[in-house]
Parts: structure tokens; C-alpha cells; sequence
């Protein structure tokens, strides 16, 4: 709620604080405007073409040697004119009356000489300042050099863009009369004396520093500026080609801008480079053009078609693909009219981008626009200030900003930094959309997080239900297999025992205690191993079933061989003898067999077979027989797993189980391996989960 408006003082701030930099500016060269004036005309102009290898002679001789191109006797300042029907290096000379510029000569002169003599202040009271050395000069006064540029030669074409001042000494003033001599040479097709002041030397000084600072420093600096802006946008366009075309032709813009100024600001060129250079030139300035107006269009969000981009193209690089072909008549037009065609393009991208600003009201746009138009302007000031094809009047007392329009000083420069500023909040305009996309997808993605992280805690209760839900059936399962299979086989042959015969109650005893134990081993929490070697546990179990059941029409047989006796580790022993003690009870129950024979055998010593064998009639596939059983259907002897449970309970021990009919009745046979299966193979549940052990069985030491 406070952002926006703390944004807005900002801004205000901002505003005002450029505003009184300005109006600061303003008032400081205003308080300059008395004290330096413009000197109107020269005398004796001469202009001559450069003999070869001709050398500097200074103002002695009364005319420059060569072939005479202009003798004008007075002419006005500052001075125009056009040689480029005069090719190759042009000397030339002028000269100035300073007296009628002195209010006071003998005051400047320093008065009589004896004041002088006596001690009277030497240091210069005034000064001149030429607004533009161009091409390089020399400025004597009274034949007697007082200041100068390095001027063109035959190997070296000089340009500076810069001012020159020149200090008035005393001592080099004269009663009788002051003359000011300027030389210079040019190689260029356009001959230009810039305005020239004479003031006191305090206030000349201002007005140089200024003008350097704005025609040298601040472009050097505004070039330097540019290329590392340039790069920088460049490079923002690389990192997102698909969403940085603005940044593209703003950094080709700034880049191309920085290039341009660095070759018009060059200041020593070969002579044999010059059209090279002013090749460059021409691509620069096209290039400069054409890109700043594809800037235009991109951002107002309405491309060139191909046809109109094509048309641009071609008019940005028609004068650098003819430049080497005109002839000089050619490159004069050239230079006259290409520059302001090719700004028609600008100027129609700008009246795009007004209507832009107009429907939208957008600052960044209104920025951009100002910039533009403020470019074009700079760009067709500083075209007509080098080539003069309009006359500007030049106040002739004082100075101040106003002078600067009419100095063939490149302004052009103080534009493009604006450019910058324009992307800057374009660039800071995207960053803030971009902060804020991350800022909302960060909330939605922290919702959805939340959101998951209730869901999954929703499933991780679930699946732990389900888990202990499925833990709970398995042990009930278990318990239902131990139960069905141990303690209902030990009470059905208790049973049969008890209804057959009589029997005592000690035995009756000791066999319920036993069924007993084995229900509280089941239900125990603590697994209980079977410390005894296979053959006692089954030969135990043998023993105890014939003595309970053994009659003149149920006969029991049992063989346990002799030999190195073996212990099943872990549960192996008590998962065997549930499948036999359910075996036994099926054949008791179903089989109405009178004989029933248990065998053991160890097979190549690897291999433990029992095998349960018994004479029974009238049975199915899985051994139930087809006529009534001896405890009928309501009995709790009925129902069970039956075969099927049993062979499940041999493959989770790793055991092979098998049930067969026979001639004489029905076999079932229990084999399970003493060793551990070959790596791949198929493996003993039980002794894959323990960890005390390499093999599933021990023979007894």
C-alpha cells in the first residue's frame, strides 16, 4: 500500500532535482553572456591548393604558395565554403583586427612601458576562444604564435572536434594596431571556420571547459557508455532470444551508435584510409538508423512485414554501396540528402509510436518517445551544422547555450544515454513482471506443496492401515494355519483315539497339554525353535500316534532310519510336522484306511523325503471321499484347507509337495533340500530370512 506512492516522491524528487541542475546550467552561462563577444569578420582570406610536400611557413610571407582558390578581402564570421570541385590538401590563411574588439587598448596593452618596468601585472586580461578547431590551426598574434592544433598534411588528415583558446599576452599586444593570424589546412570537400570569441580570460576559460566538456569528454565518455551498455543488452538478448528482440536492437542500436561516434571523433586518420573511413561511416550511420527504427516498431509491438524491412535495409545501405562508385558531385549530394531521406523512416516509426502512446498512456513508451524525437532532432541539427544547408543567425554579444546550436559541435551524443534510460526501465519493467510471476508461482507452488503434503500424510494413513490391516490377515492366517494344520490334526487324532477305545486319562492329559503348548506357541509373540534332530521330533510324533490310535482294524507303520541325524533350522522342523500332522489327520478323517505307514529318508544326503502312505478307498482328485464322512457334515472335523494348503505351506519352506492315488490307496510325499539352491535358483523362504546360517539343516555332531 505504500510502495506506490513512496515510487511517486521519488520520481518527484527526481524531476526537481533535474530541474535545478538545469536551471543551474541555465543561470551559469547566462552570467557569462556580458563578458565575451563574437567577433563578426575577417580580412584577407586566402585559400590555395597544397603544392606537394609543402611546408608551414607562418604569416611573413604576404601571400601561401600554390594555386590560388579563394582571395576574398573581408568576409563574415563564423565562414562556409563549399571546395568540392578542389580536390587534394587546401591551405588556408585569415586574418582579424583585434582592435576594434578591445574596448580599451591601452589598458589591455598594459599602458605605458614604464608601468611595466615597474611592476605592473604581466598575466593576460583577455583571451580568444574558437569554438571548433576543426581542422587543426595555427594562431599567431602580431607574427608571434600564441596557440595551435597539429593541422593535416600530406600523410595525415587531422580532425578535431574540440575547442582551442589562446591567451591575449600583454607583452605581444601593440598600441599601433593587433592583428590575428589563423592558419589552417583541411582535406575535407567543406571548408569551416567555427564562431570565434574574444572575452576575459576568466570567462573564456568557463566557456571552454564547457564546450570540451560537452563536444570531447561527455562524448568520449557517452561512446564508452554506449558500447558497455550495448554489450550488456546483447548479451540479455542471448540468455532470451525469445524475449528480448528489444533488447536486440537496443543493444545493435548502441553499440552501432558507439562505432559511428568513435570513427567521426577519430582525430588522425591516414590520408590513404580516408575512404575507408568514410565508408564506415555511411555503414554505421544506416546501420544506426534502420536498427533504432526496427527498436521503434518491436516495442510497440508491431513488426516490419518482409517488404518493409527490405525497403529499410536498402535505404540504410544505399549510400555505403555507392559510395565508392560516385564520383565527387556524387558524394556531395550523398552527403546532402541521403542522411535526412533516411531519417523519414525514423520519423515515420515515431508517429507509430505516438499513436502507441496515445492508446496506451504508458510512461516507458512516452520516454522512448521523447528520446526519439530528440535524437532526430540532434541528428538533423548536427547534419546542418556541418554542412550548413540552413543559415542560423548567431547573436552577436555574449554567450550562451544557444551558441551551441550554431557551433558545428556533434550533440547527437547527449541523446543516446536517454536511449539507455528508456531500456533500463523496460528492462527494470520486465524484472518487475518477472518478480512477480516468481512471487506467484512461488504461493501456488507453496499451496500446492501443502496441499500434497496433506494428501500424502491422508495416503501414509491409509497405506499404514491397509499395512497393518494386511499384517493383522497374515497373522490371523498363520494363526488359522497353525491352528488347522498342528493343534485340529493333534485334537482329531485325540478324538478318534477317545471314540475308538477307551483311554486313560493320563495319556488323555498328557496329549491335551500337548495340544496346549502348541496354542501357546502360536499365539506367542516370541517364535520358539525346534532344538531337536528331524528324527527324534517325527519318531516322537510316530510313537505317540500309534499308541493313541493302533487297533486291530487301523493298523500305524513307521520307519526312521538310523544315521547321522539332522536339524532343520529356524521353523523348518515345526513347519514339516504340521504338514504331516495334517496329512495324517486328512487320512484319518477321509480315507477310511486301515493301514497307515510314515517313512523318512535322507536322499544322497542333500535331500529329506517323508512319505505317508495309506490303504484308503473312495476318494476324488484331492482325496476326499465320495461317500459321507465317518464325523458328518455338521461335525467340526469338517471343511479345512484342504491339499491346496498344504502344498502353499511346502513352497513358502522351499519343499516339494505331492499327492497321488494309488492302486492301493493314496500317497503323499514332502520333499524339502538340506542345502542352500544355486545363486538364481529357487530358495528356501525360511532360510533366506535367517541370518545365522548358511544352510538350511545340520547334522548332529
Amino acid at each position: 500500500m505504500t510502495s506506490a506512492p513512496r515510487r511517486g516522491s521519488l520520481k518527484a524528487v527526481c524531476f526537481w532535482l533535474t530541474a535545478f541542475v538545469l536551471l543551474l546550467v541555465v543561470v551559469a552561462t547566462s552570467s557569462l553572456a556580458t563578458r565575451v563577444h563574437r567577433i563578426e569578420r575577417g580580412e584577407n582570406l586566402q585559400i590555395v591548393q597544397a603544392l606537394p610536400g609543402a611546408q608551414d611557413i607562418g604569416p611573413e610571407l604576404p601571400r601561401l604558395p600554390g594555386p590560388t582558390v579563394v582571395d576574398e578581402a573581408r568576409i563574415p564570421l563564423p565562414y562556409f565554403r563549399d571546395l568540392s570541385n578542389v580536390g587534394g590538401l587546401r591551405r588556408l590563411r585569415l586574418r582579424i583586427d583585434l582592435d576594434r574588439y578591445l574596448a580599451r587598448p591601452a589598458e589591455c596593452c598594459g599602458g605605458r612601458a614604464g608601468e611595466l618596468l615597474a611592476g605592473g601585472s604581466r598575466s593576460p586580461r583577455k583571451s580568444l576562444l574558437i569554438s571548433q578547431a576543426l581542422d587543426g590551426m595555427d594562431v599567431y598574434l602580431n607574427d608571434v604564435w600564441i596557440a595551435g592544433l597539429p593541422k593535416s598534411n600530406d600523410e595525415i588528415r587531422y580532425k578535431w572536434f574540440r575547442p582551442l583558446q589562446a591567451p591575449l599576452a600583454r607583452r605581444l599586444l601593440r598600441p599601433e594596431g593587433n592583428i590575428l593570424t589563423i592558419e589552417l589546412t583541411s582535406w575535407d570537400p567543406q571548408v569551416q571556420i567555427a564562431p570565434i570569441y574574444l572575452g576575459d580570460i576568466d570567462t573564456v576559460s568557463h566557456i571552454y571547459e564547457l564546450t570540451y566538456f560537452i563536444g570531447s569528454s561527455l562524448a568520449n565518455a557517452s561512446n564508452v557508455f554506449c558500447l558497455l551498455a550495448g554489450m550488456f543488452m546483447l548479451g540479455a538478448w542471448l540468455a532470451s532470444p525469445k524475449d528480448g528482440a528489444v533488447f536486440l536492437h537496443a543493444g545493435a542500436t548502441t553499440v552501432l551508435w558507439s562505432v559511428l561516434f568513435g570513427l567521426i571523433l577519430l582525430p588522425r586518420v591516414p590520408v590513404d584510409w580516408i575512404g575507408a573511413w568514410m565508408w564506415a561511416q555511411y555503414a554505421c550511420m544506416g546501420g544506426v538508423v534502420a536498427v533504432l527504427t526496427l527498436f521503434i516498431f518491436a516495442f510497440i509491438g508491431e513488426p516490419l512485414d518482409r517488404r518493409g524491412r527490405l525497403i529499410l535495409i536498402g535505404a540504410a545501405s544505399f549510400a555505403a554501396v555507392v559510395y565508392p562508385v560516385l564520383g565527387m558531385r556524387g558524394r556531395e549530394w550523398l552527403d546532402a540528402y541521403w542522411l535526412p531521406l533516411l531519417l523519414m523512416f525514423h520519423l515515420f516509426a515515431c508517429s507509430r509510436l505516438a499513436l502507441h502512446v496515445a492508446r496506451t498512456r504508458s510512461r516507458v513508451a512516452t520516454s522512448l518517445l521523447f528520446q526519439s524525437v530528440l535524437a532526430q532532432v540532434f541528428a538533423l541539427r548536427d547534419h546542418n551544422a556541418v554542412l550548413q544547408l540552413i543559415s542560423m543567425p548567431v547573436p552577436d554579444a555574449g554567450w550562451s547555450l544557444v551558441h551551441l546550436l550554431v557551433t558545428p559541435i556533434f550533440l547527437s551524443h547527449l541523446s543516446v544515454p536517454l536511449l539507455l534510460f528508456v531500456v533500463a526501465q523496460i528492462l527494470l519493467t520486465k524484472f518487475q513482471s518477472n518478480v512477480k510471476r516468481i512471487r506467484d508461482n512461488n504461493r501456488i507452488l507453496t499451496e500446492t506443496l501443502q496441499q500434497r503434503e496433506r494428501e500424502l500424510l491422508v495416503s501414509y494413513n491409509r497405506q499404514r492401515e491397509m499395512e497393518n490391516e494386511a499384517a493383522a490377515q497374515g497373522e490371523r492366517d498363520r494363526i488359522y494355519r497353525d491352528l488347522h494344520d498342528g493343534i485340529g490334526s493333534k485334537l482329531v487324532t485325540t478324538l478318534f483315539s477317545v471314540r475308538d477305545r477307551e483311554i486313560d486319562h493320563g495319556r488323555l492329559e498328557a496329549r491335551l497339554m500337548d495340544a496346549l503348548r502348541d496354542l501357546r506357541e502360536i499365539i506367542s509373540v516370541t517364535e520358539v525353535h525346534e532344538e531337536r534332530s528331524v528324527h527324534d521330533v517325527l519318531f516322537t510324533y510316530c510313537s505317540s500316534l500309534d499308541e493313541s490310535l493302533s487297533r486291530a482294524e487301523f493298523q500305524i507303520e513307521y520307519d526312521i532310519p538310523e544315521g547321522p541325524e539332522i536339524v532343520l533350522l529356524n521353523d523348518l522342523s515345526k513347519q514339516v510336522m504340521r504338514i504331516v500332522e495334517e496329512s495324517v489327520a486328512n487320512t484319518i478323517k477321509y480315507a477310511n484306511a486301515s493301514r497307515l505307514s510314515i517313512r523318512m529318508a535322507v536322499l544322497q544326503g542333500e535331500i529329506l523325503e517323508v512319505v505317508i502312505e495309506d490303504n484308503g478307498r473312495m476318494r476324488d482328485a484331492d482325496g476326499v471321499a465320495l461317500i459321507a464322512p465317518v464325523a458328518g457334515e455338521g461335525s467340526p472335523l469338517s471343511g479345512g484347507s484342504g491339499l491346496e494348503g498344504l502344498r502353499r505351506r511346502a513352497e513358502r519352506i522351499g519343499g516339494d509337495f505331492h499327492f497321488e492315488r494309488t492302486s492301493e490307496g493314496a500317497r503323499t510325499r514332502l520333499r524339502l533340500s538340506l542345502v542352500l539352491a544355486e545363486p538364481g535358483g529357487p530358495r528356501n523362504e525360511s532360510v533366506a530370512d535367517s541370518s545365522q546360517w548358511e544352510v538350511p539343516a545340520l547334522p548332529l555332531s
